[in-house]
């Protein structure tokens, strides 16, 4: 039996897993998130020669990003995995025809422990959009370490996610910045139930133990062995990080 280090959280139950897709509102800027990193995959050069691209999800969630993910390139086979049940069968809802015809493969499982099934350099592209931060910092630095593994050399990692600044005061600054928009969706839709889980889990995102902060990931990533490591298209705490397996 996996110990509890091994097993990443299942912080989607309930209410957040349920409207899902209201809750996502309250980040306006996440269309453009989700460009910035079809963007990378759609560009992406792979150095192996094949007519499929593999690429990896990590938390697909209800399969919002997913589509995306698929619509970018033709020569995409994507597997996506979740631990959340009731996302995932959102997801098999909203995708049926792609996984008919094979381009999808969906996987129920604890992120890590898929990771540490798959064999080295087996991926093109691991990808993932708002799912990272919800992992515990030392839970979080295995699965960098296993996707670095996973990945072919030339590899990409992009993940649009929550990364805190480094700084103090730029992070008291950005925080009512961060939490307004979930008040302007869900205060107007008369869900003061849901607005209080989202708000708890969202500061739980920035505790000590989780939170994903900048600096500090770049400096973990750097020494895992990641090359080519930048941020681009910040908004509040989100922005989109690349980097590279040489």
């Amino acid at each position: 039996m996996s110990s509890r280090m091994d097993v990443s959280e299942r912080r989607f139950q309930g209410k957040i897993s349920a409207d899902y897709l209201l809750v996502m509102q309250g980040i306006p800027h996440l269309a453009e998130i989700d460009r910035e990193v079809i963007g990378a995959i759609h560009s992406f050069k792979s150095p192996t020669a094949s007519n499929t691209l593999k690429l990896l999800e990590i938390g697909c969630g209800s399969g919002r990003a997913t589509a995306k993910l698929l619509a970018s390139r033709p020569d995409i086979s994507l597997t996506a995995v979740d631990n959340e049940p009731q996302l995932l069968v959102q997801t098999q809802q909203n995708l049926q025809n792609e996984i008919k015809q094979g381009k999808l493969a969906l996987v129920e499982s604890d992120a890590l422990a898929y990771l540490q099934s798959v064999s080295n350099s087996h991926f093109d592209i691991v990808a993932s959009v708002m799912a990272l931060h919800n992992f515990e910092r030392t839970y979080r630095n295995r699965v960098l370490r296993e996707i670095h593994r996973i990945l072919k050399p030339g590899g990409l990692f992009v993940n649009g996610d929550k990364y805190p600044p480094d700084d103090p005061t730029e992070f008291y600054r950005v925080l009512p910045l961060h939490l307004a928009p979930f008040f302007d969706v869900l205060g107007p839709a008369g869900r003061a139930d849901l607005l209080k889980e989202v708000v708890f889990h969202e500061l739980a995102d920035l505790a000590p133990d989780r939170a994903m902060k900048e600096g500090e990931f770049l400096r973990e990533v750097s020494e895992i062995g990641y090359s080519g490591c930048k941020f681009t298209c910040r908004k509040n705490f989100d922005t989109v990080f690349y980097g590279c397996k040489l």
